[in-house]
């Protein structure tokens, strides 16, 4: 142990720095109660630190005292200053502080009255002893949820520091006051107290204190969400109120225009109604940009010709470039028979907004749509619309601020608006997952473009399709499926038969696409986001929808003799297992059609690596993207179960759709052991069964499995 000397100056130095960090916590939070108090804990604590180590070289009563008053002194601040950080405010504080008392008297009796050191000794460790044990209790019972990692830090100091003084309490044996400082019991609990305990402290309150920002943070950040949809709410309602005497004031001024026969009123009407028109139009914007505040609705996504969409809606926009005497034009550089899956009405609603804008701000010249091509995939394309006119162009330091709401540039500002078109753009593009992008030169112009990737509909998937007298072809087909790699997998198989296809990527996007449109058929997943297939079913029983007859087809790789029995029960036709097979699929959307029995069987080889998979990725992808595949699941892999194993007790939803998507990309890919495996524990995990370390168990499987793939991959190699 080292010499009460060097611990002494130790114990300052630490104690120093304690004061220090202390009061730049309490600088840095000086709203949180208990900061400010918690600066004098340590002063106290080095005065008592300084004349306990006096009281080794003299036996001064009076420096006893003092030191002894001074590190009572140091538990009430420090209790006191957890109790006002925590907001306690019940009777375990009053109680220590009557203990404290207490024990300050039977340490006077014991200093004057009835001189003794090793009762001395025994008092103030129970002091110590109460002081840790109230405190213990506080951030047990009080800290442990809000704050868990200040809660921890101290937990662990208390608790050495209770079980210290207990120690010392029972087991030291008399001393007399000049062996004080060379005694171990002494050396150790300054070390403790003086040293190892000030730098636990001076950590934990600054971890409270982080964790109480950041919980002030979230309340705050909840906050301005409620605050935005209690402004939407407002921004919709008082709108709706605004319209409905605003349709009067219309309507009258209309019927006084065209009763009226003098000139001078008719002017006057025309004036009431220009007016009334431009509010009515400042309320369709405020409306369009509190529903974007308020809706988080998923993409509705569906099957477009891109072309003949976008000459359509160049044929509405013309009439107004017209009237202005401007050259109108559609430039697009994309595949003729390009068609893709799109949010046609967010995307009508931008290009509407661009082009309107840029007419009305060009007096002179042309406005002009001009679609690129920048990327071209197997499944998709990437491409890039812009909106190009010829008018006075925007300074540049009113660039960066034209997205924000009511605000206009000084062209915007002599042309009249709302300053709403661009913000509305730009948070749908937000939602299409793009960016509004704008360059402009003063006298030449503006671009203001965007670029976006789109999911290639079934017109682009196949060049030649193939007529098969076995098959039907050209159904009418809704695919509910979640994960990208089926979707493009049975999207490829069904377009090669020439099916309609529209995709819905979870539970209630189905629902409202099967009340809105009809359906051939419908090829479901019974495990989607939101809802599974069952409960999709179980909500149409409810409801009054366009498919009462359409037969459902489960789409899934939950294949137990339970889950096929429950399939059935509910009406579904027939069962597409995964992993995906085209022969099965194609057999399967010709018998719904029919009266034909189903066959139920689904085929899974039992191996660690599947290798006829890859052969059946490559019919719908080329072999870089076939690797690249693999290459992405079989690199997070090990990852996502890892997750998985943190998520299982504390978040079990999570780790179930976690779980159901690992499992239907490790059967699409070959790896069915593994796969079944995950299927498995997913559906322990839906049953609420035990689970215990079936996790442990899969992460060996695959491992297993990752070895049988490698061994796979160098023999095509060699």
């Amino acid at each position: 142990m080292l010499d009460s000397f060097t611990l002494f100056f130790a114990s300052i130095a630490v104690i120093i720095v304690m004061t220090l960090l202390n009061f730049l916590t309490w600088r840095t939070n000086k709203s949180t109660p208990g900061t400010l108090l918690y600066i004098f804990y340590p002063v106290l604590l080095l005065g008592a630190v300084i004349g306990f180590t006096l009281i080794g070289k003299t036996h001064n009563l009076i420096v006893i005292s003092i030191a002894s008053s001074m590190m009572f002194g140091a538990s009430i601040v420090h209790s006191l200053a957890i109790c006002q950080f925590l907001d306690y405010r019940g009777i375990g504080f009053k109680l220590l502080c009557s203990f404290t008392a207490f024990s300050a008297v039977m340490l006077g009796y014991y200093s004057f009255i009835d001189p003794s050191l090793r009762e001395r000794i025994y008092v103030s460790d129970v002091q110590h002893i109460a002081e840790a044990a109230f405190l213990l209790f506080l951030f047990i019972k009080y800290a442990r949820k809000p704050y868990p990692n200040g809660t921890i830090v101290y937990i662990l100091i208390l608790t050495l520091v209770g079980l210290s003084f207990i120690s010392r309490s029972l087991f030291m044996v008399n001393i007399e006051q000049p062996l004080l400082l060379q005694s171990p019991w002494f050396s150790s609990l300054l070390f403790l107290n003086g040293v190892i305990a000030p730098m636990f402290y001076a950590a934990g309150m600054a971890l409270l204190c982080n964790e109480r920002r950041e919980k002030n943070l979230n309340k705050l950040a909840d906050k301005a969400q409620k605050d935005l949809e209690i402004r939407g709410l407002f921004l919709s309602t008082i709108s709706h109120e605004i319209r409905t005497p605003l349709n009067g004031i219309l309507g009258s001024a209309q019927l006084v225009m065209n009763q009226s026969t003098e000139t001078r009123n008719k002017a006057y009407c025309e004036a009431i109604i220009n007016s009334a028109e431009s509010l009515n139009l400042l309320v369709d914007k405020v409306l369009d940009y509190a529903s974007l505040d308020q809706s988080d609705e998923a993409l509705y996504e569906e099957d477009i010709e891109f072309k003949t969409w976008l000459n359509n809606l160049c044929l509405l926009l013309s009439p107004l470039a017209e009237q202005k005497q401007l050259k109108f034009e559609l430039v697009c550089n994309i595949p003729e028979q390009a068609c893709y899956y799109c949010d046609q009405q967010k995307l009508r609603q931008i290009i509407i907004n661009l082009v309107g804008n840029a007419i009305k701000f060009t007096d002179h010249g042309i406005v002009k749509i001009q679609v690129d091509l920048i990327s071209d995939r197997q499944l998709e394309h990437t491409i890039k619309i812009s909106v190009k006119d010829s008018g006075p162009g925007i300074e540049k330091d009113e660039i960066a601020y034209l997205t924000e709401p009511y605000v206009q540039s000084s062209a915007g500002k002599e042309k009249g608006g709302t300053g709403l078109g661009l913000a509305i753009t730009s948070r749908l593009l937000e939602k299409l997952g793009s960016r509004l992008e704008i360059t402009s030169q003063l006298g030449t112009g503006s671009v203001f473009s965007f670029t976006t990737t789109f999911t290639l509909g079934e017109l682009s998937l196949v060049e030649q399709r193939h007529q098969n007298k076995d098959y039907l072809t050209g159904l009418e087909v809704l695919l509910v499926e979640d994960l990208d790699l089926n979707q493009k997998i049975a999207i490829e198989f069904m377009a090669e038969d020439e099916h309609k296809i529209k995709l819905a990527k979870d539970g209630k996007s189905a629902i409202e696409l099967l009340q809105t449109h009809h359906f051939d058929v419908i090829l479901l997943d019974m495990n989607l986001p939101d809802f599974t297939g069952q409960e999709v079913l179980k909500r149409l029983q409810r409801l009054e929808h366009k498919n009462q007859r359409t037969p459902v087809l489960a789409f899934t790789a939950s294949l137990s003799p339970d889950e096929v029995k429950e399939y059935l029960a509910l009406g579904i036709k027939d069962i597409v297992g995964k992993p995906i097979k085209q022969q099965k699929l194609r057999q399967a959307l010709s018998d719904s059609q029919s009266n034909q029995t189903a066959n139920i069987a689904v085929e899974l080889v039992d191996t660690l690596y599947d290798e006829t998979a890859a052969e059946t990725l490559t019919s719908s992808f080329s072999e870089d993207e076939v690797s690249s595949i693999y290459n992405e699941f079989v690199l997070s892999a090990r990852t996502k179960l890892t997750r998985c194993q943190e998520l299982i007790d504390q978040q079990p939803e999570q780790c179930i759709k976690l779980l159901h998507r690992q499992a239907s990309t490790a059967l699409q890919l070959g790896f069915n052991r593994y796969g079944i495996e995950l299927k498995k524990i997913e559906r322990r995990l839906l049953d609420n069964k035990p689970h215990n370390n079936l996790l442990d168990e899969a992460l060996e499987l695959w491992q297993r499995s990752l070895e049988q793939y490698l061994k796979y991959v160098r023999g095509q190699l060699s």
